[in-house]
């Protein structure tokens, strides 16, 4: 009965019973403010409150500005609209008897993209709980780019169960690729803009250069739960890029910034609206760095096979350019628009230091004798453009928004890249290649007063051009691909409590076939301040065009994820913690599995064919406490299991010995983030932070702590902030070094692995003039 009755009483929770057993409300007032997502006020907004047996709505005033009085004192969903902006839905807050309750909410211009959440709900200062059928964390690249941050990765490598993989050592300048909750990059989507952008030669994307700068928000959404229409081709999550939009004001700025090793930046931004109409969005950033290692003289012998050694210097300078243009036309004031985007990155990486190591780890001081690539880098050039069109459907509502939208996206991309003084098939990410992509889309929304319906259709076609000394030996009629998505989603939060989402996805792939792939979500918020959530979903990982030249039998892996989600509030506002817990478990079959190869026709790798079953499984912790009303406390420590369950070397002499339950090689088992953020006022802020990872982790060193720190002020629309990565010089070494890193577990035995190094000690010094 105790049982009962608790449960009884979170569902009534803002009502209370009389002597007379009667049930009485109590009442409370609710005030708030509607703003855009650069603080500018939204006029005409339409803001609902809906419980079970009571409804309000009313309109924001000029200055954004809106009240409800005299509201039962429930627990309600809450729902917004404003032509011009994505609606807001799906959110909870509780009335608090006899108080005002305020509330802010940012709305989000309509989006191109496929990302998780737009906009968000705070009440009484503080987020609301996620309502969302995946674990979302969302990333603020303007912030990042604000302390002088010249790429995502850093920032995107403290997140849970995301490993950011290194193929070819630890360098800056050397390729960075994401893996959510697994060892394989080409299992997580990236997304740009509501178009994928992984590759068919490697799988995923280098992240290496992505300007923060650039982008207005990144979400890392988790697992297989129905969260992303992106597709059904991950097996880890999705990590989705929203480039910055137009502003309904005209806003600019400058940046600058110089820093440790010779290194320089500058950004120039700008965006508005003209007419009322016209919006833009436009963006320059150029990035220069000597590196860690500059001019660096080492001895090698240039023929292997012959005893005589030279000198020669090696280098690690990146000079970097990227660029972005938006142009979007607003039909009136329906909500809909065309728009127009160009972007591009220039980039030249000398990589003869980044794949140098010394003979003699011991010994990496200048003249020692290396293994050396004199002259080797990389040299690329990615331009992208799009156009999106998105029309209202429908007959306006009273406040003129219409029930449903219709998007077409279009894009065509490019990916040149050379690689002169390169060994051929020395590494699949380093290579001579041209990889053309056509992505077209099309996505259908209705809105309903407590549901959302979306269908979804995308058709993308790949071209991949490889050199003839490519390590994969590639025929012609493997260079290409089609990839037909189609799926149909729906959300429905039948009560303030009770929140539905599902999506059924149907692919077809030219490379191996069809797929069907359901995902379903449930989300309940007993109170306004606790969350519960409960997943599962099946997904695949195609294989690509690389693979496929070797074995043309491969055919796609899937997987089955289950998942459990907890979120707390401790108090409604005030000081109280926050507190998030999500556990997930993946069965993968028949992944796909390679094996190194001394055969020069195919080069490093060679893939072997689908073979085993392999789980990942795991937990991730989030917790933020409120130290003071101007300093917060985050902590978040996660549990991230991968290993196979079957050795495939029992079903194929060639595929590469492995132990059953060792964990792979390069995704640490447990990982920590603590981090201070404050005010100190007269315009100061500081944020303190740092970083643990257990053995096994990317670098293959030992357990380690990152430290990093950074403060800023801010004068009038100036801001200066001076940051530190790396506060404790860890693994500071220039270098690769061969066979130093920690043992590993084989059939054989034990064996060592390569340890790769970071930048030691950075400072950077970044100016911000905001216009």
């Amino acid at each position: 009965m105790r049982i009962v009755a608790f449960f009884g009483a979170l569902v009534m929770a803002g009502t209370i019973w009389s002597p007379a057993g009667a049930l009485t409300l109590q009442y409370g007032d609710v005030w708030g403010i509607v703003t855009d997502t650069s603080g500018v006020p939204i006029a005409g907004a339409h803001i609902s409150l809906r419980a079970a047996e009571e409804a309000d709505q009313t309109f924001s005033d000029a200055s954004g500005h809106f009240s409800f009085s005299g509201v039962a004192a429930l627990t309600y969903a809450v729902s917004a609209d404003a032509k011009g902006y994505a609606p807001l839905s799906g959110r909870v807050l509780t009335v608090a008897a006899g108080k005002t309750t305020t509330i802010g909410l940012q709305m989000a211009r309509p989006s191109t993209g496929n990302i998780a959440t737009l906009g968000s709900i705070t009440v009484n200062g503080r987020q609301t709980v996620s309502t969302a059928a995946a674990p979302t964390v969302i990333i603020d690249p303007q912030r990042l780019a604000a302390i002088g941050a010249q790429n995502v990765t850093d920032d995107l490598a403290q997140q849970m169960a995301l490993t950011i993989t290194r193929p070819a050592g630890g360098a800056p300048g050397l390729p960075q690729t994401a893996s959510l909750r697994g060892p394989d990059p080409s299992e997580t989507l990236i997304d740009i803009d509501g178009h994928i952008v992984n590759n068919a030669n490697t799988g995923d994307f280098d992240l290496e250069l992505l300007d923060p700068s650039e982008f207005s928000n990144i979400q890392v959404v988790y697992g297989v739960g129905p969260a992303s229409l992106g597709g059904a081709n991950t097996q880890g999550g999705t990590i989705d890029f929203h480039t910055i939009d137009p502003t309904a004001q005209d806003h600019g700025l400058l940046r600058v910034s110089a820093g440790s090793f010779d290194t320089s930046g500058y950004t120039l931004q700008a965006t508005g609206t003209a007419d009322h109409q016209l919006g833009y969005a436009l963006s320059l950033h150029h990035y220069y760095s000597a590196g860690a290692v500059n001019d660096y003289l080492v001895s090698y012998e240039p023929i292997p096979t012959l005893p005589i050694v030279d000198q020669t210097t090696v280098g690690s300078a990146i000079n970097a350019t990227s660029t972005l243009a938006k142009l979007r036309y607003a039909f009136g004031t329906s909500g809909g628009f065309i728009q127009a985007t160009y972007w591009n990155t220039v980039a030249y990486r000398d990589l003869s230091a980044p794949l140098s190591f010394p003979d003699n780890p011991q010994a990496f001081g200048q003249g020692s004798l290396f293994t050396a690539f004199p002259g080797a880098s990389a040299s690329s050039v990615a331009p992208a453009y799009a156009l999106d069109f998105q029309l209202p459907v429908g007959d306006r509502n009273a406040s003129g928004i219409a029930p449903a939208a219709l998007t077409i996206r279009h894009l065509t991309s490019l990916v040149n890249q050379s690689t002169p003084n390169l060994p051929p098939g020395y590494n699949s990410y380093l290579l001579d290649e041209r990889d053309m992509q056509n992505d077209n889309s099309a996505e259908w929304n209705r809105y309903l007063s407590d549901a959302t319906i979306s269908l979804f259709a995308d058709f993308r076609q790949e071209q991949l051009t490889l050199p003839a000394s490519a390590p994969f030996a590639p025929s012609i009629d493997k260079l290409s691909q089609n990839q037909d998505t189609y799926a149909a989603r729906g959300e429905w939060h039948p009560t303030e409590h009770v929140h539905y989402s599902a999506v059924l996805y149907m692919s077809n792939y030219s490379t191996f076939g069809t797929s069907f792939d359901p995902r379903l979500g449930f989300v309940w918020t007993p109170t306004a301040n606790s969350m519960f959530r409960v997943s599962f979903g099946t997904g695949f990982r195609s294989p690509l065009l690389t693979e496929l030249a070797i074995n043309p039998d491969l055919t796609a892996e899937h997987t089955s994820e289950y998942e459990i989600g907890y979120q707390q509030h401790f108090a409604p506002s005030g000081r109280a913690p926050t507190l998030e817990i999500d556990a997930y478990h993946t069965n993968l079959r028949d992944p796909t599995y390679f094996a190194p190869s001394t055969n020069p026709a195919k080069g490093q790798f060679s893939f072997i064919e689908n073979l085993g079953d392999t789980v990942y499984s795991g937990a991730e912790f989030r917790a933020e406490q409120p130290l003071s009303s101007r300093a917060i406390l985050k902590a978040s420590y996660g549990i991230a299991l991968a290993y196979p369950v079957t050795n495939p070397a029992q079903a194929n002499a060639a595929a590469p010995p492995i132990v059953p339950y060792q964990q792979f090689l390069g995704i640490p088992p447990h990982k920590a983030l603590v981090s201070v953020d404050g005010l100190a006022g007269q315009g100061f802020s500081y944020t303190v932070g740092a970083g643990w990872e257990a053995v096994n982790n990317e670098l293959n060193r030992p357990a380690y702590w990152l430290y990093n720190a950074n403060v800023g002020k801010q004068l009038g629309h100036t801001q200066l902030t001076l940051s530190a990565q790396n506060l404790g010089n860890e693994f500071a070494d220039k270098f690769t070094l061969i066979n130093t890193g920690p043992l590993y577990a084989t059939p054989e035995g034990l064996a060592p692995t390569n340890a790769y190094s970071l930048p030691g000690l950075t400072l950077a010094l970044t100016v911000t003039q905001h216009v």
